[in-house]
């Protein structure tokens, strides 16, 4: 019920009357943690239901009338503390859970679907982690006698998970969970291997074996991201930044050839992915992912300020060129990807107003003076002219730019300046090699 990654969501909101409730009990006493958000999971948003204050340890939600069945998300604030996501079917669901380890102290008291589902990760989770100790040992074994007895052992455990997830199967029959149970059924083979590899492959050929990408209940769900995510993600690894990326492409498209030619759900997967990639500040591969596959959707299926919001910040990626800057300078235009006074540059967003700018400027400055083969480029955000200039004469050896209206100036709009200072260290052809985020980063950077 948990992710491994946490995936931003769209949120939209709803209102009508109420009928069913969810009720929580939080043991022991938390006082940090004082609300709590419900909210309906339809693929990768999630759809405003209700809130509640968190009052003497106890909290209820009203889930309003004609609530659609489906997974469903609590969300507490703060935000660290966690989320739970339960399964809502016309029916009052309470639980309860110890507030310092809420992942894994979650019980439900009431609906006895959601505590079925839970039991049956519980289970089966434990089943296939076994199997795939028993697997990885049996990699290292060169006694043939404990290769008998590991054979023998995955063979018996092999039975008792394929039990289990057959008497789950046929238990919920005809329940919201049996879509989820039925999904959630992993491939083992019948038999070790005896290479890593052939175990990897056979991993990755049957992965998506039991997922029904057009089921429309796991469609209502976050199941088809989760499931992409851990695809693309776990089982696609290297140490090398340019072969795992390599790796990324080639398993997003193993991905969207398994969901074929359903658009809704490519929808979903690529919008987990572009967010999971952005997650793991890998902008060159959430470009990717746009570029190659999610502007090729029907238009209806895309969300247009995900994309300008992805493709802005993609603009100021590690390997990229940086935006262009103009200003004027004694009467003269003047352009950023013109300079060739150095061959390094520090670009740095500032403000007079800014305590800690003030304390950082100068440190900065006598850092690079007398290093020639270090520019810097220093844009003062301001609301008045004045500040600015007062400032500037101690900054003889910069190039100084004035940058009136503040936040709202083009320049800071540009590079998704939302607090100063901001450092951006540029090639001799502006390429962002580093975005340090305090001098101490930006001296660290240099001297090593």
């Amino acid at each position: 019920m948990f992710k491994k990654i946490l995936i931003a969501f769209l949120f939209i909101s709803v209102g009508v009357q109420s009928q069913n409730s969810i009720t929580g009990i939080v043991n022991p006493k938390n006082d940090l943690v004082t609300r709590v958000i419900l909210y309906q999971l339809k693929g990768s948003k999630q759809v405003y239901i209700s809130n509640s204050k968190i009052e003497n340890d106890q909290f209820k939600l009203e889930i309003p009338q004609g609530t659609a069945a489906g997974m469903y998300r609590l969300s507490f604030n703060p935000k660290a503390f966690g989320f739970v996501d339960f399964l809502f079917n016309q029916e009052n669901v309470s639980l309860k859970f110890d507030s310092r380890d809420l992942f894994n102290s979650v019980a439900f008291l009431t609906s006895e679907e959601n505590k079925t589902y839970a039991n049956y990760l519980v289970e089966t989770a434990n089943m296939k982690q076994k199997l795939d100790s028993l697997q990885i040992v049996f990699f290292g074994l060169k006694d043939k006698k404990q290769d008998e007895i590991t054979i023998d052992l995955y063979a018996k455990t092999l039975n008792i998970y394929n039990k289990i997830q057959g008497e789950y199967e046929v238990k919920t029959e005809g329940k919201l969970a049996n879509h989820f149970i039925k999904s959630g059924r992993n491939y083992f083979a019948s038999t070790l291997f005896t290479s890593p590899q052939e175990y990897l492959n056979s991993v990755k050929q049957h992965y998506f074996d039991f997922t029904n990408f057009n089921n429309r209940v796991l469609m209502n769900a976050t199941f088809f991201g989760e499931k992409a995510i851990e695809y693309v993600f776990y089982l696609n690894v290297s140490d090398d930044q340019q072969v795992q990326n390599a790796l990324y492409k080639n398993a997003i498209n193993e991905v969207m050839q398994k969901v074929g030619g359903n658009d809704e759900v490519k929808s979903e997967i690529l919008t987990s992915l572009i967010y999971a990639f952005e997650e793991f500040e890998n902008l060159e591969m959430a470009g990717f992912v746009i570029d190659d596959f999610y502007d090729k959707l029907p238009s209806n299926l895309k969300d247009v300020a995900l994309i300008d919001e992805m493709k802005s910040k993609i603009k100021l990626a590690i390997g990229n060129k940086a935006p262009e800057i103009v200003w004027e300078e004694n009467g003269i235009q003047k352009k950023l990807s013109e300079l060739t006074v150095s061959d390094k540059y520090i670009l740095v967003f500032w403000s007079t107003t800014c305590s800690h700018c003030l304390l950082e400027i100068p440190k900065l400055y006598e850092f690079t003076l007398g290093n020639d083969a270090i520019h810097v480029i220093a844009v003062a955000l301001e609301d008045h002219k004045k500040d600015h200039e007062q400032f500037a004469t101690k900054l003889p050896k910069w190039t100084n730019i004035l940058g009136l209206k503040k936040w709202e100036n083009e320049m800071a709009k540009e590079y998704k300046i939302n607090a100063t200072p901001t450092y951006f260290i540029l090639d001799k052809d502006k390429r962002i090699l580093a975005k340090p985020e305090h001098f101490v980063d930006v001296k660290t950077y240099f001297e090593n």
